[in-house]
This record gives C-alpha cells, structure tokens and sequence, in this order.
C-alpha cells in the first residue's frame, strides 16, 4: 500500500521527473544546451522543489514571506531596478557581462529566515553566504569544474550603503537574478529557475536591444503560463512612444503575456548614489514602486494564487512530462514480448513437441520402475541386489566397449534427452534474440538495443547463461524425481486395494528382470526410455491395460507432462529469460507510471485544500 502523505507523495513526484530528465533529451544534444532551449521540464521540477513542497509543510502561508525575483538578459539594467525597489544602492551596478552569477536575496529584518532552513527542497545544495556577496567564477572555472550553486541572504539594515527611500517590501524578500543570455550563463540557468519557481511576483528587465531575445521571451512565456503575476520594465529607454508599444506587442504576443510594460529612463550622475537619487523622484520609478507594492501587499492570497498556478502547470503537462517514462516501458514491453515469444518459439514449443509429446519422454516408463522396485517380494530383496550386482558388470562393460568402438562420448556422461534437447536449443534462441534486436538497434541509433547487441557479443554472457541454466537444470532434476517416486508410490497405494493384483505383480522373475534393467540404465549410462526398457516395463502395462487402469495411466502422464512443462518453463524463466530481459537497463518500472499519477493526485488535493484556506 502506498503512502498518502502528500510530501512523500511530492517527494517521490520530484524523484520521477528528475529521472526523466535523460529520456526527455534527443541524442546527442548536449545537456546545457538541451536546458536553454527546452527548460519546461526542469522549470516542473523545480516548482516542486521551491513552491509546492514547501507550501505542504504545516504553517507555510504564516512562515514563508512573499517573493519577488527579478531577472532579466545581461546590461540590462536589473541592478538599477533592485536598488529602486529597495530604496537603496545595495545591488551592484556595472556594465561587465554576468556580474551577477549567484542569486542574492535582500530581506528586512521583519522577516526571519524560517522560510529558508524550513524548507529541506528549497535552494537544496546551494552554498549560502550571509551578508557578503558570493564569489564570482571565472569563464574558465566555469569550464573546468563546472558552476558551484550558492546565494546571499543580505539583511537591508546590515548593508553600508545609506537608505534613500523606503524599500516596497516591507514584509518580503526581493531576489536579483543571475543572467540568462550569454553562452555561459546556460551553467546557471537552473538557478534562473529556481527563482522563477519560488517568486510569488516576477519582474523582468529588457532594453531596446534585448526585449526580442528568444530565449527571455521562453522564460516569460513558461513564467506566465504558472499563473504567476509579471511586470516587465523596458529600462534605459528613451523617450520613444511607438518603441514602448513595439516591446509591449512582441512580448505580449511571443511571449503570450498581459503583464504590464514600464519605462524607466536612462539616468545621467556622477555616482551610483547620484542616479538612483535621480531615478527614484521621477514618475516612471514611483509607478513602478508603486505597482510591485500593489501586488506583495496581497500577502497569503498571492501566494495562494502561485501555488494554485503552480500547480495546474504541473497538470496541464504532467502526462508531457511522464511520456517518456511511458515509451521507455513501452520499449521495455516490446523487449519483454520479443523475449517471450522467442522462448517459446525456439525453446519450449520444440521441447514440448518433441521431449513430452514425442516418443523419448522418459518419467512415466521411470514412474514403472519405481513402481517394480516398490513390489519387490518381501524376503527376495537381498537376492536381488545380489543378482543387481552380477549383472552389472556386463551391462557397464558392454556399454564402453560400444563407445569405444563408435569413437564416441563415455557413457558414463551420456547426456539425458531432456537436458539435451533443452541445450541445443539454447544458442539457437540467443542468435535469434540477438539478430531481432540489431534490427531495433538500426531502427532507433544511440539506443537501448545497441547496449543488449553488445552484451550478446560477449562470450562471457552467453557462458554464464548456459553455466546458470546448467544449475538450475540439476535442481528441477532433483525435484521431478522425487515427483515420480512420489506417484510411484501413489499407484502401489492404489494397487493394495486388489490384493490379488498385487500378488499377480510381484512374480519373481518380472521383478529380477525388472532389477536387472534398472541395474543396467542407471550404471551403464543408457537413457530411461532406450528399447531396453520395454521388457521390463510391458508385463506392467500390460496387467495395469488389463485392470481397467488404462485411464489412470493416461492421466498420470498427462499429470506428469503437465508438471514438468510447468517446472522447465520456470526454469527457463529464472535462468534464461530473466538475465536477458534485465539487459534492459530502464529507469523506471511498469508500476511508476501509474504511481506517478497516484503521487500528483495526493499532492493536488493537499495543494487546492491550502488554496482553498482548509488547512
């Protein structure tokens, strides 16, 4: 039974979609690039982690303040707009490219940091600095080692720049985003994303050169379809009408938003402290503080209303983002048929046919012999060891001597039919499997299959195939002979009922003969059902025809075939088919489909309970 707690349930959800993650990329695409061009299903995934798991947690709308993040390309202003919002020069401001590589959160002290160190899933692996900016990283550093995750938590009444005007969020945290728009921004673009995830409001910062930018208007599009509210400031523009209605048409069109477009004007002074002094007492900076402290004065309703947005995002694409858990086990399925169907066409079918239904099946004539040697005359037994004995020796002499003259195998390690008939089919079933899967293999390039081909080209696997069904043929070998002792004395319980038949049975010199031929096969190496073994077993059939047994005997056949294909076929199953079938090197499971599905079902529920103020 699975659990129903929804932050299990919202955990394990996060787990699947991550592992998603390779099976969503097309081959050989690298995977920085694969991120900027297609981020939908890591933007999934960190909604999970940054909005949704946290808003289970009990207290959420109480502890976790309102979020605003502002991103935006590279020069274009973003550092302007954080400190126009804080009312100070606390961001820094330059025109060098990717400046800002870290996010930085600035926070009255009215807020706690609760929201952070409650919430195991948010900014998870990021180092965290307090009140110091984070280390840059070179170009180079980025290349080599690859980007080190970290962010600043810094207290507004800590910094040393002096406080200019009152900050818009009074009880809320204001992000600056990294940038997103260089080559080498794509190793942080999953930190754009976390923000994104977690803003409760969104600002985005564009400027005449950058407003059609691809892959911003992709990142306000996936922001907007979250439902989550949005201002776009056009900054450093000039005084230009018609280029203010332009950027206002193309995002609203590309990037299919009605968030609002404000100016802010290029500001000349001879400071950073200088122009944010200019820029803070002109209209279009009172507009813009005015509308961001519109929005976050709306509190637990806002983020009720992210994490509801939030939400039927993950719904709306949820079966997108499972698709490709759903063609890998349909891929698995394929395997699993091909493997099975080649099975019975190669292995059990033949054996079938030509083991139980053919004319060496040996276990009912061996269910005879038991049968003889359970009716041997009390008081004779000794004598017919004795005469077991003697008649060895002839019976194990002939037997080599005729290998010997035929330049064949010693009889001693004669193979058994059964076991026979099952080996050489083996190498035929591997070779059918193999060529099957390198026609998959040309069909889908960079696959699964050229895996499975590869591992059927290795001599190591194929012995181990034959070695594991080897054992585990000897263990079934074991059981069936206990089987058909076990229906021998069955049929001797049924023939003590007639004690005259059973008398009629036990005639000395069917028994002595009987003796000598099970003497004979079991040192001697022949098979149970060779020709020798019709005389003895024929006066048997012979009186049990007579007794009206006929029909028992059919049955016990029947019984005995019908066991043995059933013990076989599962051990075809654990030795054979089983390693084949795990070359299929899958991430998922059938059952994590639908459990996926059931996870989200528990997680929406608990979610529209919070939206809805139930809990």
């Amino acid at each position: 039974m699975r659990l129903t707690d929804p932050i299990a349930a919202c955990d394990r959800l996060i787990g699947v979609l991550e592992r998603t993650i390779p099976l969503s990329r097309p081959p050989g695409r690298d995977p920085s690039d694969d991120a900027i061009r297609i981020p939908i299903l890591r933007f999934a995934i960190a909604q999970l982690r940054m909005r949704v798991r946290p808003a289970l947690q009990p207290d959420w709308i109480a502890i976790d303040p309102v979020h605003v993040a502002l991103f935006g390309a590279t020069n274009t202003g973003k550092s302007t707009i954080v400190n126009l919002l804080l009312g100070r020069a606390a961001a820094g401001m330059g025109v060098r490219a990717r400046l800002s590589q870290h996010p930085e959160a600035f926070y009255p002290a009215a807020v706690s940091d609760r929201w952070l160190e409650g919430s195991p899933t948010r900014f998870q692996g990021y180092r965290r600095y307090r009140d110091v900016h984070p280390p840059r990283q070179s170009d180079d550093e980025l290349q080599r080692t690859g980007y080190r995750p970290a962010l600043a938590v810094l207290e507004l009444n800590r910094l040393p720049s002096p406080r200019l005007a009152t900050t818009v969020l009074s009880h809320g945290i204001l992000w600056d985003a990294p940038d997103f728009s260089t080559e080498q921004a794509g190793s942080y673009l999953d930190t754009v994303l976390d923000l994104l995830s977690l803003a409760d409001l969104v600002v985005m910062s564009v400027t005449d050169e950058s407003y059609a930018d691809h892959r911003g208007i992709a990142l306000l599009k996936m922001v907007g379809e979250s439902s989550v509210p949005m201002v776009v400031v056009a900054n450093k523009l000039s005084e230009n009408p018609t280029l203010l209605e332009d950027i206002s048409r193309t995002l609203g069109t590309a990037g299919q938003t009605a968030a609002p477009v404000l100016r802010l004007p290029e500001t000349p002074g001879t400071s950073t402290a200088d122009r944010l002094d200019q820029l803070l007492r002109s209209d279009d900076a009172r507009a813009l503080r005015e509308k961001v402290r519109s929005v976050v004065e709306l509190g637990p309703a806002l983020k009720r209303q992210s994490l509801a947005g939030a939400v039927a995002f993950l719904e709306r694409h949820l079966n997108g983002f499972l698709s490709p858990m759903a063609e890998e086990l349909k891929s698995y399925s394929q395997w699993e048929t091909l493997v099975r169907r080649l099975t019975r066409d190669v292995i059990v079918a033949p054996y079938q046919r030509d083991y139980l239904d053919g004319v060496r099946y040996q276990e009912l004539n061996r269910t005879l012999l038991h049968l003889m040697e359970l009716l041997q005359v009390p008081g004779i037994g000794p004598l017919l060891d004795l005469t077991g004995r003697v008649v060895r020796i002839p019976w194990r002499l002939a037997g080599r001597g005729v290998a010997r003259l035929l330049g064949g195998p010693s009889t001693a390690t004669k193979r058994q039919p059964e076991k026979g008939l099952l080996m050489e089919a083996i190498p035929s079933w591997v070779s059918a499997i193999k060529a099957e899967v390198q026609v998959l293999a040309r069909a889908e390039p960079c696959s699964v299959w050229s895996e499975i081909v590869a591992a059927f080209d290795q001599e190591r696997f194929r012995a181990d195939l034959t070695g594991r069904f080897e054992r585990a043929f000897e263990a079934y070998q074991t059981r069936m002979e206990s089987e058909v002792k076990r229906r021998a004395e069955a049929l001797y319980e049924r023939l003590r009922q007639s004690p005259g038949r059973l008398t009629t049975l036990r005639g000395a010199n069917l028994m002595i003969s009987a003796t000598s031929v099970a003497v004979a096969v079991k040192t001697a190496g022949l098979d149970w059902s060779d020709a020798v073994l019709g005389p003895a077993v024929a006066g048997v059939w012979q009186n049990l025809l007579e007794w009206g047994l006929g029909r028992y005997l059919e049955t016990l056949r029947e019984e005995l075939k019908a066991i043995q294909l059933e013990e076989v076929s599962r051990v075809i199953d654990v030795a054979l088919e089983q390693p084949v079938r795990d070359l299929f090197h899958g991430a998922f499971q059938p059952a994590d489909l639908e459990a996926a599905l059931e996870d989200f079902a528990v997680v929406k529920a608990e979610a529209s309970r919070i939206v809805e103020g139930v809990r």
